[in-house]
């Protein structure tokens, strides 16, 4: 009854206030059901129970850096080669005590900087994985100064079949206000052709709307990368996460129609259109979050989320997910999903791609079927595809349904029993001091 009561109110406000308030609506029915997720830190299995060992993912975080880029929201640290040595064993008894077997369908190593792992290291973390299960697919992500041609080769030879390089932009005055160092057109260009030619399908970050950042400048930026040619251009909008430390340089609406330009520019030079924000030459799309939104996976590293069917975990700070692994007693924050948020975060991805599947459609409840058949009569979607005027909601979906996740680790009022975890990290922190 309560569903159909704030369905009414939705079509009553719809026809009050006309389509202008369907992409207002969507962003709070959206961030609504997400803001309902909640933590709990507590003591865990190691195995999980539910796990059959088939259909799933791996993500590896690796929380390195150098230097800390103010747009960048992830769990990250500074470099120390100490503490990654550390970090290195940890990971592989953590693969070892969560007994995961069978067939991964793939692997995204991200972060922080997961080329600050040297290529033998990353080789011998994927030959330990391969220990246990098949790797399908391996993708890493990496920062541009790190992709020399020995490493690439090296890693090449290691399994990692593509790789995401984050240039976010040529504009200096942009990068030095987030704090990050320029890779030039001459440096990305000999990492293409070098990756492409051992096999290695490359991907190139891009961002819309860093402050100090010109929108021309942008679509200049794109038409740079359109003639290097990497296999895939993914641009995002700035996003505002709890843990960035600057403000944008434009307007959501200005992102969205740069976006759209660079769209042109993109097609263009042979690139299709895979999802909102990528965009592709070959079918062998790098896009974690669309994996991860919609596929059994399980997180290594400290940070990391895991989701099997309902339940969702993430592994604490590397302070603690090391003290744990010592220990051989597994805690992490723990939360178990709805089927509202779960339907939510379904149909956030079916739009994403821009194509929606029937079938997923059809298993849809009322609710959200309400809500599609609403955007299809306002022409946001036609039959199961996403119309042109349609995209800006879906870029403003998309924008809420990332910058709403609950990270428990940098939003803490998403920690029922913060005191708890606050007292256990504090003690182990002066363990290690």
């Amino acid at each position: 009854m309560k569903i159909v009561c704030k369905l009414f109110i939705v079509v009553i406000l719809f026809l009050l206030k006309g389509i202008t308030m369907i992409p207002v609506i969507a962003k709070y029915m959206l961030s609504r059901s997400f803001s309902k997720i909640n933590f709990t830190f507590k003591p865990l299995d190691w195995q999980e129970s539910d796990f059959n060992g088939s259909k799933f993912g791996l993500y590896l975080h690796v929380p390195f850096c150098r230097m800390f880029c103010s747009f960048c929201p992830f769990y990250k640290v500074l470099y120390d080669e100490k503490l990654k040595k550390k970090y290195i064993e940890g990971v592989k008894r953590e693969v070892k005590l969560r007994d995961l077997k069978g067939n991964a369908n793939w692997l995204y190593i991200g972060g922080g900087t997961p080329n600050l792992l040297k290529a033998e290291e990353i080789r011998e973390i994927l030959v330990y994985l391969r220990e246990f299960m098949e790797l399908k697919d391996v993708g890493m992500e990496g920062n541009p100064f790190e992709f020399a041609p020995e490493y690439l080769e090296k890693i090449g030879d290691a399994g990692v079949t593509k790789i995401s390089m984050g240039v976010e932009t040529f504009q200096s005055d942009a990068l030095k206000a987030v704090k990050r160092a320029k890779a030039n057109e001459h440096l990305v260009d000999k990492i293409v052709d070098v990756a492409q030619k051992i096999g290695i399908s490359v991907n190139i970050d891009l961002m819309v709307g860093l402050p100090k950042q010109s929108l021309e400048g942008c679509l200049k930026d794109i038409e740079t990368i359109a003639n290097i040619g990497p296999d895939q251009v993914t641009i995002y909008p700035y996003l505002m996460i709890p843990g960035v430390m600057a403000d944008p340089g434009a307007d959501p609406l200005n992102m969205f129609k740069t976006i759209e330009s660079a769209w042109d520019v993109l097609k263009e030079n042979g690139y299709k259109r895979d999802s909102i924000w990528v965009f592709a030459k070959s079918n062998r799309i790098y896009d974690s979050a669309k994996d991860e939104l919609v596929c059994d996976y399980f997180g290594l590293g400290p940070a990391a989320f895991s989701t099997l069917g309902n339940i969702q975990t993430v592994n604490p700070p590397i302070e603690l997910y090391l003290h744990t692994l010592k220990n051989g007693k597994r805690l992490a924050f723990y939360t178990q999903l709805d089927e509202n948020a779960k339907a939510w975060r379904a149909f956030a991805h079916e739009l994403y791609k821009l194509q929606l599947d029937p079938e997923v459609c059809d298993k849809l409840p009322l609710s959200v079927k309400i809500v599609l058949q609403i955007l299809r009569a306002t022409g946001y979607v036609k039959g199961f595809n996403v119309t042109n005027k349609g995209r800006y909601l879906v870029h403003e979906i998309t924008k809420t349904a990332i910058e709403t996740l609950p990270f428990p680790l940098n939003k803490p009022n998403r920690i029922k029993n913060i005191s708890e975890y606050e007292e256990i990290l504090k003690k182990v922190k002066l363990q290690d001091a």
